[in-house]
């Protein structure tokens, strides 16, 4: 049966949860669902989507409960829809990118092999961007996601001239590791406008 932890802190609530409390967990849940929900809600519109995202979060926190390393509870709550969030941004806009160029591709040519190719490149986009640094890969999925560079600035509380350096060197290593796929002439034009400034 539920009881209710609303007295406990959150570092009580994680100590224990580490030791298997699924009623810590229910607090958690109950706790941050709302918050989450709001914060992931601003940037993605879609209600199903804001859901799965809080819902797989908490499912990843219960399931890793003994991995994970948290320092402060709202601190990784938020970074982690945050995270979510631009994931789900940024596979959203490459996969609207293919399903437009797929509205303009020859009929004959053969799609089983353009798809093999799409899926390498998504691969090496996906690997390449976890390489790159935290913050620059933070600023370069923002401004795929739409926002201005003083957009991107003000969330983070960084200047427009340290934004525009993140985005540039984030470019500057995906195209030198991604160039047979993004010239205009490319097979997969898409990645052209994915990396343009």
């Amino acid at each position: 049966m539920y009881r209710p932890l609303k007295a406990s802190s959150d570092t009580e609530l994680l100590g224990l949860l580490l030791e298997d409390s699924e009623t810590a967990f229910e607090e958690i849940y109950r706790r941050y669902f709302q918050k989450l929900y709001a914060l992931a809600k601003r940037r993605l519109y879609d209600n199903q989507q804001t859901e799965d995202i809080i819902h797989d979060l908490f499912l990843n926190l219960w399931l890793n409960r003994q991995k994970i390393q948290i320092d402060s509870l709202p601190n990784y709550l938020m970074r982690s829809v945050k995270y979510r969030v631009l994931d789900a941004l940024d596979h959203h806009t490459v996969k609207q990118n293919f399903l437009d160029y797929q509205l303009h591709i020859n009929q004959s040519s053969n799609i089983t092999e353009e798809n093999i190719l799409y899926a390498d490149a998504m691969r090496l986009y996906q690997e390449n961007l976890v390489v790159l640094p935290e913050k620059c890969r933070e600023v370069f999925l923002l401004s795929r996601a739409g926002l201005s560079q003083k957009e991107i600035a003000i969330q983070l509380g960084i200047s427009e001239n340290t934004v525009e350096n993140h985005i540039a060197k984030a470019l500057r290593l995906l195209k030198s590791r991604m160039a047979e796929f993004i010239s205009p002439n490319a097979l997969f034009p898409l990645f052209f406008f994915l990396f343009e400034n």
